[in-house]
């Protein structure tokens, strides 16, 4: 009897996760028996006790989502460049019995904004927050050659760490009052919450798409937002989060699964 491999995602807050159906479907495709579960450690302290739980019990491979791709990072025993570049990870997989990190956020971003048709040459964007999710976008734009990125988070310390680490690269700034912007990218929890959103409302031009790294069956919050004040375009997150799955299930299991209609597959 062939032996069922298991994964998990690791998060706060978890239920609302598609990563099960995701790869389960991934999984028909390849004809692979697999097992998906969403674990939520009831706070951040605990997110090495729970991952560690896991992977002792013949866990394989896991996705981490908010607020851990940082601790992540510093949990794996071996990382590889795209962890290392952006200091967080959203995939691990266990060999030999060592942990190591991944990060497939930024490229499944890029490989999103293709499908979609948004073109990245000559444009203006504008990063939201500056956490895991941001850092590896940014690094993801720099390696598309984008000329100019403005980051506005209320953490200064780390927008600065960010400019400082990428000024050789490319030009990265902290947000200045009254820049509008081609693309704007939501890396932050708004949508998570019922909370008013509190941006500034003229980061908007005739032109601008905005999108939000979170996805809903319904419109999210930040899309409406965006909507409200200027955007052209609102895209949610679902497209990454498909993309960016489909990277970690090519890392587990050397198999690249196909995303195209898997929209449809998940009811959206």
């Amino acid at each position: 009897m062939d032996e069922i491999k298991k994964f998990a995602v690791i998060g706060i807050p978890i239920k609302h996760s598609l990563s099960p159906k995701i790869h389960k479907e991934f999984a028909k495709q390849h004809g692979l028996k697999i097992q998906y579960k969403m674990i939520e450690p009831d706070s951040e302290e605990h997110f090495e006790t729970h991952t560690q739980s896991f992977f002792s019990k013949k866990g394989y491979g896991a996705n981490i989502t908010i607020p851990f791709k940082e601790k992540a990072f510093l949990f794996a025993d071996i990382h590889d460049e795209s962890t290392i570049e952006c200091g967080c990870a959203n995939t691990l997989i266990s060999q030999e019995n060592k942990i190591k990190s991944f990060n497939t956020d930024g490229e499944g971003f890029i490989n999103d904004l293709t499908i979609k048709k948004i073109e990245l040459l000559n444009k203006k964007i504008l990063v939201i927050g500056a956490g895991g999710s941001a850092r590896s976008i940014i690094n993801s734009l720099i390696k598309n050659n984008i000329d100019k990125i403005d980051i506005l988070s209320k953490t200064k310390e780390r927008v600065d760490l960010l400019v400082d680490k990428y000024k050789d690269k490319s030009n990265i700034f902290n947000y200045e009052d009254g820049s509008s912007y081609d693309l704007v990218i939501n890396t932050t929890p708004v949508s998570l919450t019922n909370e008013e959103i509190n941006f500034p409302t003229n980061i908007f031009n005739k032109i601008s798409i905005s999108y939000d790294l979170f996805y809903s069956k319904n419109i999210t919050n930040f899309q409406t937002w965006s909507k409200n004040n200027g955007a052209t375009k609102a895209y949610d997150g679902l497209g990454m989060l498909i993309e960016q799955a489909a990277l970690s299930y090519r890392i587990w299991n050397s198999f690249e699964p196909s995303t195209k209609d898997l929209k449809n597959k998940l009811g959206f």
